[in-house]
């Protein structure tokens, strides 16, 4: 499976309230409003900045649930959008999850936590992101079984996005930890 998603920065939480309120004008559905915090990993033997992966530990909370994902990123295969092979499993226990990824040598270096609002139209999953330290963000997303479909879809979320009054100029090529490990270090 890959993922292609094309993040946009937006200016504050009137812009995002905006979009919000033209994806609820289009009809577009309300999946979730979750919590999600993330747990970035570092591998013991290479480093992940230099191969373009990731091991992460996710937190999802809806209301009182909380359901915990281990998931590997691959290198990002595109330039406009962020397309990657991805591996997700669901784990019933978190400490023992971390347990485990320490014993093996593996170390935290980062978390991002983010409120998201979950929308879905058509083949698009929009998300609207409020990530803490960082802002406000807008990623649309589809999933395809094959990399060769990568480039039409990046070309789709454009058109779809630029509906959202989001052009080119708005996207941002990062990953939110790589914004916060910039924002760290500077």
């Amino acid at each position: 499976m890959f993922e292609v998603e094309v993040k946009f920065r937006l200016r504050d939480r009137e812009e995002a309230e905006r979009v919000r309120e033209y994806l609820e004008r289009i009809d577009a559905k309300l999946l979730e409003d979750v919590v999600e915090e993330d747990l970035y990993f570092s591998h013991p033997c290479r480093d992940f900045s230099k191969t373009d992966e990731a091991l992460r530990v996710r937190a999802l909370r809806r209301g009182t649930l909380e359901e915990i994902f281990l998931t590997y990123k691959g290198p990002r295969l595109g330039s406009e959008a962020k397309t990657r092979r991805e591996a997700t499993v669901q784990v019933d226990n978190r400490d023992v999850l971390l347990e485990i990824l320490e014993s093996l040598g593996f170390r935290p270096v980062a978390r991002v936590r983010k409120r998201r609002l979950v929308y879905t139209k058509e083949n698009y999953t929009i998300t609207l992101d409020e990530v803490d330290g960082l802002g406000y963000f807008v990623e649309i997303e589809v999933v395809t079984d094959s990399e060769d479909l990568a480039d039409r879809c990046v070309r789709d979320i454009l058109n779809f996005a630029s509906t959202l009054g989001l052009g080119e100029d708005r996207i941002e090529r990062r990953t939110y930890l790589e914004m916060l490990l910039e924002k760290t270090i500077s």
